[in-house]
């Protein structure tokens, strides 16, 4: 597998519209151990084919990408250690393609889509309305009270007559049906 290796012409460019000059691997292990080049930053970006055959590239990058890519990289590192130790195994969703040619990742539901975001909001009012159908009128009251005025359970026990500790285990008693009615 070959690794492209690029560097900047002018290292002051400091990344800014480089040029780049691409190096073989006995060159750029040279290129690294002249002194004046120690300080120089490189990231390795992995092959995006499957089989590697696209290869490898070591790129130039500052010091605040350098950094970044090393956060990310160690991470990334980590994650792969302590799942081999507990018999883990790490896939890729980009490698799962379908027959049709979709990859893994376009089959992930995008939070950020008001269409998704529409149509979930609108089942879980229909599974919370089905629900509240078996709470008394006491028991809606409470609920009410809590989260929709936003009172307390002390502010809530005085209007009752009642301890906060009695108004919690009621509305405990109250949640757990709602919670029973819609998992």
């Amino acid at each position: 597998m070959k690794t492209t290796h690029l560097v900047w012409k002018d290292p002051a460019c400091g990344g800014i519209s480089p040029e780049w000059q691409e190096l073989n691997g006995q060159e750029f292990y040279a290129f690294i151990n002249i002194s004046e080049n120690k300080g120089r930053r490189f990231i390795k970006l992995y092959s995006a084919s499957e089989d590697g055959s696209d290869g490898d590239i070591m790129i130039e990058a500052t010091e605040d990408e350098y950094v970044d890519w090393r956060k990310g990289k160690d991470h990334s590192d980590w994650v792969r250690k302590s799942n081999e130790e507990k018999g883990y195994q790490t896939v890729s969703y980009h490698a799962m393609e379908t027959e049709d040619g979709c990859f893994g990742e376009e089959l992930i539901g995008d939070p950020e889509s008001e269409f998704e975001n529409f149509t979930t909001e609108k089942i879980v009012m229909e599974q919370l309305s089905t629900a509240l159908e078996v709470l008394s009128e006491d028991e809606l009251w409470l609920v009410d009270k809590v989260y929709r005025d936003e009172k307390s359970l002390s502010e809530v026990g005085k209007l009752l007559g009642m301890s906060k500790v009695a108004v919690f285990k009621r509305l405990n008693k109250a949640l757990t049906k709602l919670k029973n009615q819609i998992f």
